[in-house]
């Protein structure tokens, strides 16, 4: 008896040290440091863009690690960033991804600036899984079922929404039914165009539509074809560049004089690119805006301030709508990590979906099943200044009028595929 015995607790050792040599899930989730990827489009169509997105993102991990690290495996980890330039074209974001992810071994990927790039990076994604995050507005598309990658998540929704939000608010509220959209030959303007078209339809209202290739210098000759249709509005769906640029011209032969103007989807960078005198009278939406002093929301307005005045003390000017967009996205992506206790991207997306709701400065948010949260400010409604009404004449560019509350602003989950 005594040498089974023996035996038997020898062999129990062994067991229990070959247990004691399995990491934990936890264990293997916690590594000694969490590296995050940060790619944008520094530079080609995308890059008015790109930087503020950056800061956005960075500010972020630098309130992350004052806060001691990322709460994980019974200890805070550190964080640390690797940059790449995704040139705003697919083909070297495909190959900088790879990069990050088998060179560099980022836990996670933030970015992107345009959304064919993120479209493209969601199906390596799915191909190599890996938390990804991209912050900018994405093609309609990739939210569907089949084509969203279950580790993809898209904080900044649809260019879709933009557009019914725009065509919508132009029907019910500015009370125009002669409409011309002009925007983009890709998916950005596309969607926004899909978008605009399904909200003046449920008003019986129909627009003309026009598109120019990305990276066109002259928007005069389409200007001038609108301005001959004599609509009382031009919904302008434009990006980067392109988006300054037809601002500019669009001022310079005279449109605002014929039409009113709406720019479906606004940013700093965009609306300082021109002078004010061309933002002047111009409707627009935004995602967000830094200056919310008087509105409605007190809460929300306080959260804009307070992370207005920590970005400027950071950078020296004020958030764009696509810093605090790169900055929630980011925060998002670490509470998954925290919330899954690892670092596994499938855990992260299931946590992430089982604790969908989050606190924001655009207000509550809830990640839906198709990973895109609805906010409860989805978009806010602004009208550029003048050079007389502003107080700074860089950035003091928009006044907030309305916003924008509700499913409807999203697409149907249903239709989805959801």
């Amino acid at each position: 008896m005594r040498v089974a015995g023996c035996k038997w607790q020898g062999i129990l050792a062994v067991l229990v040290a070959l247990v004691l040599l399995v990491p934990t899930a936890a264990g293997a989730a916690a590594p000694e440091k969490l590296k995050v990827g940060l790619m944008f489009g520094l530079t080609g169509a995308a890059s008015p863009i790109g930087p503020v997105q950056l800061d956005g993102a960075k500010l972020a991990l630098k309130d992350i690690n004052a806060a001691g690290g990322v709460k994980l495996g019974g200890k805070k980890v550190p964080v640390e960033f690797v940059v790449r330039d995704d040139e705003t074209k697919p083909d070297i974001a495909i190959r900088r991804f790879r990069e990050l992810v088998t060179e560099e071994k980022v836990h996670l990927l933030v970015g992107q600036t345009f959304a064919p790039i993120s479209g493209a990076l969601n199906r390596e994604v799915k191909k190599t899984p890996t938390l990804y995050f991209p912050v900018n507005v994405v093609a309609l598309g990739m939210f569907k079922k089949d084509e969203m990658a279950p580790t993809t998540f898209a904080v900044h929704g649809s260019a879709y929404a933009a557009g019914y939000a725009s065509g919508e608010y132009i029907v019910k509220n500015l009370k125009h039914k002669k409409i011309v959209f002009f925007g983009p030959a890709y998916a950005f303007g596309q969607d926004q165009w899909a978008g605009a078209k399904d909200a003046l339809n449920l008003h019986g209202v129909r627009a003309e539509y026009l598109e120019s290739p990305v990276g066109t210098s002259d928007f005069t000759p389409y200007l001038t074809k609108i301005i001959e249709m004599k609509p009382e509005i031009v919904m302008l769906a434009h990006w980067g560049v392109d988006a300054i640029n037809v601002l500019k011209q669009a001022y310079e032969v005279g449109l605002k004089k014929k039409s009113r103007i709406w720019f479906n989807w606004m940013t700093n960078v965009f609306g300082s690119g021109v002078p004010p005198e061309a933002l002047e009278g111009v409707y627009s939406l935004m995602s967000w805006y830094y200056n919310m002093d008087g509105f409605k929301d007190a809460a929300v307005a306080k959260a804009a301030k307070d992370f207005t005045e920590k970005f400027r003390k950071e950078y020296g000017y004020p958030p764009d709508p696509y810093s605090a967009m790169a900055y929630i996205g980011t925060m998002e992506a670490v509470r998954g990590i925290e919330l899954a206790q690892s670092v596994e991207p499938a855990a992260v997306a299931g946590a992430l979906m089982k604790s969908p709701k989050f606190n924001s400065m655009k207000g509550p948010g809830a990640w839906r099943a198709d990973h895109q949260p609805i906010f409860k400010y989805g978009a806010f409604v602004v009208v550029g200044k003048g050079p007389k009404e502003r107080k700074d004449p860089k950035w003091d560019l928009v006044r907030i009028v309305d916003s924008y509350t509700g499913e409807d602003y999203l697409p149907d989950l249903v239709g989805l595929g959801y």
